[in-house]
């Protein structure tokens, strides 16, 4: 999309480009495949002191070391890791002897997972791979899904996802994952910025940063409006789906999984009223 057309602004499109899309309306570009951005995301993944593309090198050893506990995960069980970007839980998970399977849709992320955690580890694998369209068949005892990936996808993808991850759990298997809830605080909001060079190109661009409200259902989206010098526009869109506890717990049950354990985040916190996140520990029923 071009949003100077003959030497003119073209207002039309440069207000398409900001307006308030449909819900889970996607992005105009490639994202996570991005040759320039997926270098930019891949530094915020590996960068241990910042909560961006995954979480904080702290948080992340809390988080592993609770699930490993509470799944008693061993040498004996087979665990899938779903948006597994780099590898950074599938490091830890794979210390305790369990064959590990990471994938992403990142191909740089799977790149550097390949080449700088597999090494270490005989019992790993990644793959490049949409979950939504994996196809595994009672393969593994645990399916993680961590930093809220659940939460950026459609009603209908959701529960695509969880036939997914129903099918590719053993008898009794367990999905342990996080999700955004309604507790947290979201305000319609927009920024513009001017920027030489930055997160989305290594060129100059104008951002144009708008946050939405939706309420059916209860949805926060950002919205980044991209506008290089030459007028090329890109629109990328993220999403947080908000949820209530009845909510995720009834969308889990009628997607056959039995919610076994709730807690604050998934460093096993004890739940309180007010809790911005959930962490879920859900068997296959």
């Amino acid at each position: 999309m071009r949003i100077i057309k003959g030497n003119k602004i073209d207002l039309h499109s440069l207000k398409n480009s900001i307006t308030k899309p449909e819900i889970f309306k996607k992005s105009t570009d490639k994202f996570w495949d991005d040759q320039y951005i997926s270098g930019q995301m891949l530094k915020f993944h590996l960068n241990p002191e910042v909560e961006a593309a995954s979480k904080t090198k702290e948080t992340i050893e809390a988080e592993t070391s609770f699930i490993i506990k509470w799944s008693n995960m061993d040498s004996d069980k087979r665990v899938l890791d779903l948006g597994c970007g780099p590898g950074l839980y599938v490091n830890e998970f794979a210390k305790t002897g369990a064959k590990v399977t990471g994938i992403d849709l990142s191909e740089r992320s799977i790149n550097h997972a390949n080449e700088n955690i597999k090494p270490g580890h005989k019992n790993i694998m990644f793959s490049k791979m949409n979950y939504l369209h994996m196809n595994f068949k009672e393969s593994y005892d645990i399916a993680t899904l961590i930093f809220y990936d659940f939460c950026a996808l459609s009603t209908n993808e959701q529960k695509k996802l969880l036939l997914k991850i129903y099918e590719a759990l053993k008898d009794n298997g367990v999905f342990i994952f996080d999700v955004v809830t309604e507790n947290r605080k979201t305000f319609e909001t927009t920024s513009i910025s001017v920027c030489e060079g930055g997160f989305w190109s290594s060129g100059s661009y104008i951002e144009i940063v708008k946050t939405f409200m939706y309420w059916e259902p209860k949805t926060e989206g950002i919205q980044y409006t991209i506008i290089a010098e030459d007028g090329a526009t890109r629109v990328m869109r993220l999403y947080h789906r908000l949820f209530g506890l009845e909510e995720i717990t009834k969308m889990l049950n009628d997607n056959n999984f039995k919610v076994e354990k709730v807690y604050k985040n998934l460093k096993g916190e004890a739940l309180s009223e007010g809790s911005e996140t959930y962490g879920i520990f859900a068997r296959k029923a």
